[in-house]
């Protein structure tokens, strides 16, 4: 809810900047979308090869990227229903190729976990679309993206500086933490859409 809210406050400021200084921003929104997934190669190496830090800076790069090409899009009148589409399968590549780092770091199973619990979450709604007609809203259940990525980024930070926590790896720990509460998203959409199911039925 927390993280929704800044994200929300974040793109309110950036779609007034840029609907008052539109020839700041050149590059189709698209085009943008596609730099997040360019950008998370670099991280998913060097999550691969331990580098922390670095993996933490590409990571928030392709974080920013993600932010600003919707509200280019926004604050220049260009949206489309493909760019919203392109941005969502974009976003999956990205949760893809972070995860496969920690496969390659030596997390296989807690990396498998994390992100089966976020492709699951991300598909329910759109899976849920298909048997009963909902609202384009988002659906607020826990382990939303931005709440996996702050954790993400919080748990590279700190295994830089302290790699275990009472014996337990601390990118293991974190990767539990998000397939912990990605799987409890999951299950929350899915009765949400029983719920929703049966209104429609009734």
């Amino acid at each position: 809810m927390i993280t929704r809210q800044l994200r929300e406050w974040v793109q309110s400021g950036l779609i007034d900047h840029i609907r008052r200084h539109p020839s700041w921003y050149p590059i189709p929104p698209n085009v943008l979308t596609f730099g997040a997934l360019v950008l998370a190669v670099p991280a998913c190496w060097a999550i691969a090869d331990g580098r922390y830090p670095l993996a933490v800076l590409f990571i928030i790069l392709s974080g920013a990227v993600d932010l600003v090409d919707g509200c280019v899009a926004r604050g220049l009148d260009r949206t489309t229903k493909f760019g919203s589409y392109w941005d969502a399968m974009i976003d999956r590549y990205v949760d893809c190729l972070l995860y496969l780092g920690f496969v390659l770091d030596g997390y296989e199973l807690e990396a498998f976990l994390a992100m089966t619990g976020t492709l699951l979450t991300s598909y329910a709604k759109p899976r849920t679309a298909m048997v009963v007609a909902i609202y384009a809203q988002d659906w607020p259940t826990i382990g939303e993206r931005a709440e996996r990525f702050v954790l993400l980024l919080a748990g590279l930070v700190l295994a830089t500086w302290v790699p275990t926590l009472g014996g337990w790896s601390t990118i293991g720990l974190m990767l539990w933490a998000t397939a912990l509460i990605a799987h409890v998203g999951a299950v929350q959409r899915i009765l949400m859409t029983r719920r929703l199911v049966r209104e429609d039925e009734d």
